[in-house]
C-alpha cells in the first residue's frame, strides 16, 4: 500500500500543507480549554471575601463592623495594619456584632471559640468561579479538582476516539468533536452547580481529544520520512499559539461563564473550514471504501503535480491493495509490548518520561498564577512563548544530533536546578521585578520540558521494533495522561508557600531528565552518504562519457 500511495501523494507537498495547517487549528481550542482556569480561577486578594452575614441582620447590615465582629486577627502587622483570618469566625459573632462599643478588631483568646464560615461574600468585581461557587479557604482544592476534571477528559477522550476510529473515519471524528465541543463548551460557562461545572470541563475535554487524536492520524497518514517527524513535533507550537492568543480572549471578557462562550464559539469556523481537510487515504482503504481514498489521490495528485505518474490501472491496484489491508492482521495489542526484552529498560525511561513531563507541562503553566494577577497576562504569553522555544529545541535534537535523549536530559538537569534559584531571591525584592524574577526561573524549566515532549511526542516509537510502534505511543500517552491528573493539586500547595509547587516541578524536572538520558535511542533520520565506487581503474569511453558512473552503491551509515 506504502509504495503506490506514497508515490502518488508524495511525502509532502501543497495539498499535506494545507490539510496540515487546518489540522493544527484544532490545538488552538483545546489549549483555551485547558488554560482558561488562569483567567476563570484568579486567586483572590487579601479581603476580596469574608464572611456572609446571617439574614438576621441583613436589614440593618453594617459591612466594615460585621468583618471586625467576625474574622480574628491572626496578628498585628502595626497600628493601623493587620492580617485577618477571612476563613474563620467568632461562634459568637452576633454578640459582638451587637456591642455598640466594638471599635477595633477581634484577637482570639482561650476561651472564644473559632468555627470555619460556610458562606462567603465576595468584593471582586470579576466572576469568577471562586466567587460562583465560594471556592475559597476548605473549598480551595475544588478548584485543582475542577482542572483535573478536564485532564481526565483528555484521558478518557484520548481512549473513546482511538476506539472510535476502528470504525468511523478520522474526519468524520474530528467534526463530531468540534459539534459537541461548541455545545458543551456553551454549556459549561451557564451552569450553577460546582459539580455540573465540573462533570462538562470533563466533556468538553473529551471531545476536544477527539479532534486532535484523529487529527494526527490523518497527518501521520497522508506524510512520510522527515515531513513526518516536523509534521508531527510542530503539532505542540499551535497549542503555544492558543496560550498566547487566550490573554486578548480574557480581556474582551468581564466574567467566566463570557470566556467559556468566547473560547467554544470560534469552533464554528472551524466547522466550516473542516471541509478542506482531507480524509487518510489508508483508512479509506483499510475499511473497503476504495472509491472515496481514489478521490482523494487524485486530488493529491492534482494539487503536487504527480498526475503523470498514476498508473492506468489504478483502480485495480487500490482494490488489491484494499483487500490486502483488510485481510492484514491487526497490530499487536499495546501490552504486548513488554514481551520486547531489549527494549524493556527504554520502555520503563520513556513511560517515566511521558508522565513526569506531561506533569510538569501542565502545572508549570498552571503555577504562573502564583506569582499573582498583576501580570498574569504577560505570564500567560510567556509561557506559550517559552513552550513554543522548547518545541524548536527539540526539534533541533530531532534532526540534527544522534544522542538526542542525552542532550534532552542533561538541558533539563541544567533548567530544573534553576527553579532553585527563586529561593535566593532577596525579601526586598518585590512587585514586578519579583515577578520576573519568579518567571524567569520557572519559564527556563518549561522550555526543556516542551523540549523533551517533543522527543517523546516523535521520537517514541523508535524504541520498539515496526509491530509495537502504535502499541508503545499509546501506552505512553496513557500512562502520561494519567499521571498529570495530580498536576492540579501540586500547584494547589501554593497556600503553603509560593515557590512550593515551582520547587516540586523544578525537582520533577531534574528526575525526568536523569531517567531521559538513560534512553538509548538511534538517530532519527540516519546521514546518507554517497559514495562512488568505480569498478573499473582506468577510465574508458564506456564509463567517462556517461552522466553517473556505473557501479554508484548508496551507503547508509
Amino acid at each position: 500500500m506504502a509504495d503506490i500511495l506514497s508515490s502518488i501523494m508524495k511525502d509532502f507537498g501543497p495539498w499535506q500543507l494545507r490539510a496540515i495547517l487546518l489540522i493544527y487549528l484544532c490545538k488552538i481550542p483545546s489549549s483555551w480549554f485547558m488554560a482558561c482556569l488562569i483567567y476563570t480561577a484568579p486567586a483572590p486578594k487579601h479581603g476580596e471575601f469574608y464572611c456572609k452575614p446571617p439574614l438576621s441582620v441583613s436589614s440593618h447590615f453594617d459591612e466594615t463592623k460585621w468583618i471586625k465582629a467576625s474574622h480574628p486577627v491572626v496578628e498585628k502587622v502595626n497600628d493601623h495594619e493587620y492580617t485577618v483570618d477571612y476563613c474563620k469566625v467568632f461562634e459568637n459573632n452576633l454578640e459582638y456584632y451587637n456591642d455598640e462599643n466594638l471599635t477595633s478588631w477581634q484577637q482570639p483568646s482561650n476561651n472564644t471559640k473559632l468555627v470555619p464560615c460556610a458562606a462567603f461574600e465576595h468584593l471582586s468585581e470579576h466572576v469568577s468561579i471562586i466567587t460562583q461557587f465560594d471556592l475559597v479557604c476548605s473549598r480551595y482544592p475544588l478548584i485543582a479538582l475542577t482542572q483535573s476534571a478536564h485532564l481526565f477528559g483528555v484521558l478518557l477522550g484520548g481512549i473513546i476516539a482511538t476506539q472510535l476510529l476502528k470504525t468511523i473515519s478520522p474526519r468524520n471524528t474530528m467534526l463530531m468533536g468540534m459539534y459537541i465541543q461548541v455545545a458543551v463548551g456553551c454549556f459549561t460557562g451557564f451552569v450553577t452547580a460546582y459539580e455540573m461545572h465540573a462533570m462538562f470541563r470533563c466533556l468538553s475535554a473529551v471531545f476536544c481529544a477527539f479532534m486532535y487524536t484523529a487529527g494526527s492520524v490523518i497527518m501521520s497518514d497522508i506524510t512520510g520520512g522527515k515531513f513526518k517527524t516536523v509534521t508531527i513535533c510542530m503539532f505542540e507550537q499551535f497549542w503555544a499559539i492558543g496560550v498566547i492568543m487566550l490573554p486578548g480572549l480574557a480581556s474582551i471578557v468581564n466574567s467566566w461563564s463570557g470566556l467559556y462562550l468566547a473560547i467554544s464559539l470560534p469552533t464554528l469556523f472551524y466547522i466550516v473550514l473542516h471541509k478542506w481537510i482531507p480524509e487518510s487515504p489508508r483508512w479509506l482503504l483499510k475499511h473497503g471504501r476504495v472509491r472515496e481514498a481514489k478521490e482523494y489521490l487524485l486530488e493529491a495528485a492534482r494539487c503536487n503535480g504527480t498526475e503523470d505518474i498514476i498508473p492506468s490501472n489504478l483502480d485495480q491496484q487500490l482494490e488489491s491493495l484494499s483487500k490486502a489491508a483488510i485481510e492484514q492482521p491487526q497490530p499487536d495489542a499495546w501490552w504486548t509490548i513488554w514481551k520486547e526484552k531489549a527494549a524493556t529498560k527504554n520502555l520503563i525511561c520513556v513511560h517515566l518520561a511521558w508522565g513526569i513531563f506531561l506533569t510538569a507541562y501542565y502545572g508549570t503553566l498552571l503555577n504562573i498564577t502564583a506569582f499573582g494577577r498583576e501580570k498574569i497576562e504577560i505570564n500567560t504569553v510567556a509561557a506559550g512563548v517559552s513552550e513554543m522555544t522548547g518545541t524548536f529545541i527539540g526539534l533541533f535534537l530531532i534532526m540534527f544530533t544522534k544522542n538526542k535523549w542525552i542532550w534532552c536530559g542533561l538541558l533539563n538537569v541544567l533548567s530544573g536546578s534553576v527553579a532553585y534559584l527563586a529561593w535566593l531571591i532577596p525579601p526586598e525584592v518585590t512587585g514586578s521585578s519579583r515577578i520576573a524574577l519568579l518567571m524567569l526561573t520557572a519559564m527556563i524549566s518549561k522550555i526543556s520540558i516542551s523540549c523533551c515532549l517533543a522527543l517523546c511526542f516523535t521520537c517514541t516509537a523508535e524504541l520498539v521494533g515496526a509491530s509495537k510502534k502504535s502499541g508503545a505511543t499509546y501506552s505512553c500517552t496513557i500512562f502520561g495522561r494519567t499521571c498529570f491528573l495530580v498536576a492540579p493539586f501540586i500547584v494547589a500547595l501554593v497556600p503553603f508557600g509560593q515557590l512550593v509547587p515551582l520547587t516540586a516541578f523544578g525537582s520533577m524536572v531534574i528526575v525526568g531528565g536523569l531517567i531521559a538520558m538513560c534512553i538509548n535511542g538511534t538517530r532519527t533520520h540516519p546521514i546518507v552518504h554517497k559514495n562512488a565506487v568505480y569498478p573499473e581503474s582506468i577510465f574508458t569511453s564506456a564509463n567517462w562519457i556517461s552522466d553517473k558512473p556505473n557501479g554508484v552503491i548508496e551507503m547508509r551509515l
